[in-house]
């Protein structure tokens, strides 16, 4: 393609148009006179051009009317490229664009809501931001630009090569129960086996969680009744019935009156949520932007056992 042909010899276009002269333009780029007049003899094979014409009455050059067209194009093509090189800052008062994030309703209460309260605060009215549901069938469109972040367990982000996580959110679980007919006491061990739960399943249908791996320790177990995918879902069942849920506290701030919380009668694990996002948008300007926004927002536990950033 010509284009192609045409690309490393446009430093030497501009410079000849620029200064009208062989030798000067030579100095300019730091090459030889040579050099440079075989750079010129090659662009005006390629223009079909003689892009540099003697001056009429005077020494020198001048150039032609395509010369001076191209020269311009030139130096734009130039321009673009060196910022794209370089990078430009992200001004989010003045810049246009569109934030694209994913994450199931528990993550989007607990770290997406104050991510987008910030973002908007922070920003003009050229920034948006996209919430997506969490489907982990769409994690691929980190890759391709598509999907700026992925708020989520680091569980789920740990299957996708070349992505860089880093926890936001470390939180403790805490037992949600209907307040009717309950005194707001602890719940024994013995009460809550028998209690039926809810559990909350990313992928739908399943019933395996950390609490029962936990009871098994300790050769026992629970009824588990109810599996949803929705952490609100669960709330409302538990507000609506007898039905118990063990879940993160972050989640619980803002319950409904109808419900209270107690302390689970077992040992268990930190809950945690993670921001990951692909390595091809590390360095981007409005990317880093937003990432500073989510770090600024989320409540880091720099104690985690669980690296603080890293590529899985």
């Amino acid at each position: 393609m010509l284009s192609e042909a045409l690309l490393p010899l446009l430093p030497s276009l501009v410079a000849l148009i620029e200064e009208q002269s062989v030798t000067r333009a030579a100095t300019r780029l730091c090459v030889s006179q040579p050099r440079l007049s075989a750079r010129l003899s090659e662009l005006r094979r390629l223009l079909h051009d003689d892009l540099l014409v003697p001056a009429t009455g005077r020494r020198g050059l001048v150039p032609t009317t395509r010369a001076i067209a191209l020269a311009a194009a030139a130096r734009e093509a130039l321009s673009q490229l060196d910022t794209a090189v370089s990078g430009v800052a992200f001004d989010p008062l003045s810049a246009s664009r569109t934030f694209t994030i994913m994450a199931n309703d528990n993550a989007s209460i607990i770290a997406g809501a104050p991510l987008i309260n910030a973002v908007r605060s922070a920003s003009g009215p050229g920034v948006r931001v996209v919430l997506l549901n969490y489907d982990r069938a769409r994690l691929h469109t980190l890759e391709l630009g598509e999907l700026d972040l992925v708020l989520a367990s680091p569980a789920q982000l740990a299957s996708l090569p070349s992505l860089i996580a880093r926890t936001i959110i470390r939180d403790r679980f805490m037992t949600v129960v209907a307040a009717a007919g309950h005194s707001g006491g602890m719940l024994d061990l013995d009460e809550f086996c028998a209690r039926d739960h809810i559990v909350v399943s990313a992928t739908g249908g399943g019933f395996d969680s950390l609490i029962d791996a936990e009871l098994k320790r300790l050769d026992r177990s629970r009824r588990l009744a109810v599996s949803v995918q929705s952490y609100l879902v669960a709330i409302e069942l538990v507000a609506r019935s007898d039905l118990v849920a063990t879940l993160p506290n972050a989640l619980l701030a803002n319950r409904p009156l109808d419900v209270i919380l107690v302390e689970p009668p077992i040992a268990l694990s930190s809950f945690a949520l993670s921001a990951g996002w692909h390595m091809r948008s590390t360095n981007d300007f409005a990317h880093r932007w937003l990432r500073e926004q989510c770090f600024a927002v989320a409540s880091l536990d720099t104690t985690s056992d669980y690296p603080s950033e890293r590529i899985i």
